[in-house]
Parts: structure tokens; C-alpha cells; sequence
């Protein structure tokens, strides 16, 4: 079996934590007071992210629902965990209705969006056909993201990737927790937009509390992490075993180790990306070490949106590999048959929590 290239594994050691932010070189940059951030989404990926670059400096108008401006407002931005505990002040951030973006949204340095990847297209779809819309910066898990926001927008947009390992949780309107943090959040042109609106934001965010890098191989790093999510999430969803007991439950890991047997085999064909020989080379060599011993313990967020009633990303995950196979003349059942079951699943979910 091979083993990775110098390239691979420092992206495996940065999106899982195995390299510490202070040795690797970032690019120095300064705070820019006037710069404007707007952060779209109200759960806990867009409150910490707008917290940050109120810290950072920056203008920050944070847009969520309307009836959630109502439980948000006068109330200060708490984040707690692993990042430090910041406190932001409501004067410092300005809310606005995610439906109704004011002129001064549209004519913001950059538009961060934090929704669910289904909810792409309509959360953009006040800023298509505008006269000015800003750069858009996406956090979304899976494969499909940047093409649906290009769709909306059109291509005078410059839309921009993200491969993030941080894990949050909402405990009220406005409180969240960081409670994982293994990488910065890697963000790249994946579409192949000119960096510069992207080179000015991380100068900005260099002020702040949440630790993010520009990473000038942004596909295969998505694809490296889509690897991950697709094999663990929906198994893990399914089974309802932690990342460890799927690993040493001999029937799971086969079924992790076909999952990205097909994985490799459409990424190699689509991106020639192949981060493994084979799915036994991912699981023993790859995968193995980031599951032993730092998430022995982790259960799947899939399986925490299965068990609150929430729609899945798996359209995202395994259905981005059965697209991208399909388009490459490749079989992907496995992974087919995982979506049927994971859908199963949320209808089931679905009907319990309605009872």
C-alpha cells in the first residue's frame, strides 16, 4: 500500500487537528475598522462568526429570520469553549431581516453565509438581481454549494469555499459553545474566483478569535473531508454508534471501507484526487488515526439531526458521490443503498417527534 504525499498529509493533520496553528506560517495581515461583514444565519456557526469579526474589527449586520430578531434583539452574542469566552455587546452588531437585505447588506465587503446546504438557493435568492451583491463566503458540509450559489448569483459574484472542523452548539438565541476545534477554517476560490475579496476578509479576521487560512488546494481538501463525512456520518447516523465502536464493530468498518472504496474511486476519475490506494488503505491508515484516540467517543452529527427531527445533509454527502460517479460512469450502491436508509430514517424521525 502507498502512503500519502507530503501535500496529503499535511491536510489531513490540518483538518484534524494533528498540526498546531503557530507552526504553520498564515500571512500577516491588520484590522480594518470600515470593513463589512454580513453574516447570514442565526444558528451557531453564524453567531460565533459574526462575534468574531465584531472582535476582529470589522462592521458586522447579522441576518436571521424575522421572528428571530424579535428573540435576539438587546440581547448581547455570547460565545463560550474552546475558542475563550467573548462577550458581544448588541450596539456592536446590527440585525437585520434575512428576506429584506437593507442596501447597505448589498454594498457589504462580503456575505457569509452559515444555513444548511438545501438552503442555499433560497437564502441567496434575495441577493440574485440585485445591482451590487457581495462576495459570498460559504460553510457548508458536502459537494454542491459553490455551484448552486453561482446558479443564483451568476458568475460576476465571487463565491468562495470553506472545509471547516469545528464543532458548536446553540444553547439560546444568542449563546453558543464551541465544543471541537481541530483546524482552522480552510477557505479556497473553488470555482476559481480571483482570491483578493478573500485575502482582504482573512487579513480582517486575523483580528479575531476563530482561526481561519486560505488553502490554495481548497477541492481536494472539501473532497478529503467529504471522504471522512461520508463514510462516518450516515454509518454512525444508522447505527447509532460512536466513531470508535464503528471502527472496531467488524460489520460497520466493512461498510465504511466500501463507502470509500467508491468515494476514492470517483474523486480519482473526477479530480484524479486518490488521498488512498483503496478503501482498506483509508480505514487502516488514514482513518484509523484520526478516530484513535481523539474522537473515540464522537457520535455523528447526522445522528443528532436524525434524533431532533431535522432534514439531513446526505443529499450533500453520499449523494454528491453517487452524482459525481454516475457522471463518471462508475457504480457507487453502497452508497445509494446508505441514502435510502438515512431517508428512511428521517421520515421515521419525522413522524415520531410529530406524535
Amino acid at each position: 500500500m502507498v502512503g500519502l504525499n507530503p501535500l496529503q498529509t499535511l491536510r489531513m493533520r490540518l483538518l484534524f487537528g494533528l498540526v498546531h496553528l503557530d507552526k504553520i506560517d498564515f500571512s500577516e495581515g491588520h484590522s480594518m475598522s470600515r470593513y463589512h461583514v454580513a453574516v447570514f444565519g442565526g444558528g451557531s456557526v453564524g453567531l460565533c462568526l459574526a462575534a468574531h469579526f465584531v472582535k476582529a474589527g470589522a462592521q458586522v449586520t447579522l441576518l436571521v429570520r424575522e421572528s428571530s430578531i424579535v428573540a435576539m434583539k438587546g440581547k448581547p452574542i455570547e460565545v463560550s469553549g474552546l475558542l475563550g469566552d467573548h462577550t458581544i455587546n448588541p450596539d456592536a452588531f446590527t440585525l437585520c431581516d434575512a428576506q429584506r437585505p437593507t442596501d447597505e447588506v448589498l454594498n457589504s465587503d462580503l456575505l457569509v453565509l452559515t444555513t444548511k446546504a438545501y438552503d442555499v438557493a433560497a437564502s441567496l435568492k434575495p441577493f440574485a438581481d440585485k445591482p451590487a451583491c457581495p462576495p459570498v463566503l460559504l460553510l457548508q458540509n458536502g459537494i454542491g454549494s459553490a455551484e448552486i450559489a453561482r446558479d443564483v448569483l451568476g458568475s460576476h459574484v465571487p463565491v468562495f469555499s470553506t472545509a471547516m472542523m469545528i464543532g458548536m452548539v446553540r444553547r439560546s438565541p444568542t449563546e453558543v459553545s464551541v465544543t471541537a476545534q481541530s483546524s482552522p477554517i480552510l477557505c479556497g476560490p473553488l470555482l476559481g474566483d480571483d482570491p483578493e475579496p478573500l485575502e482582504r476578509m482573512l487579513n480582517v479576521a486575523e483580528q479575531g478569535f476563530v482561526p481561519m487560512a486560505q488553502d490554495k488546494a481548497i477541492r481536494d481538501t472539501i473532497a478529503f473531508k467529504v471522504l471522512f463525512n461520508s463514510c462516518m456520518n450516515p454509518t454512525g447516523a444508522i447505527t447509532k454508534q460512536t466513531y470508535g465502536e464503528l471502527m472496531e464493530n467488524p460489520d460497520s468498518r466493512a461498510l465504511i471501507t466500501g463507502l470509500a472504496d467508491e468515494t476514492l474511486a470517483a474523486f480519482a476519475s473526477a479530480y484524479d484526487y486518490r488521498p488512498a490506494e483503496n478503501g482498506t488503505h483509508y480505514v487502516e491508515d488514514v482513518l484509523s488515526p484520526i478516530i484513535f484516540p481523539r474522537a473515540r467517543e464522537h457520535r455523528s452529527s447526522m445522528l443528532q439531526d436524525l434524533q431532533s427531527g431535522r432534514r439531513t445533509e446526505i443529499d450533500f454527502l453520499n449523494g454528491a458521490i453517487v452524482r459525481l460517479a454516475k457522471q463518471e460512469g462508475l457504480k457507487a450502491v453502497r452508497h445509494e443503498s446508505i441514502i435510502q436508509l438515512v431517508k428512511a430514517c428521517e421520515s421515521v424521525s419525522s413522524t415520531e417527534l410529530r406524535k
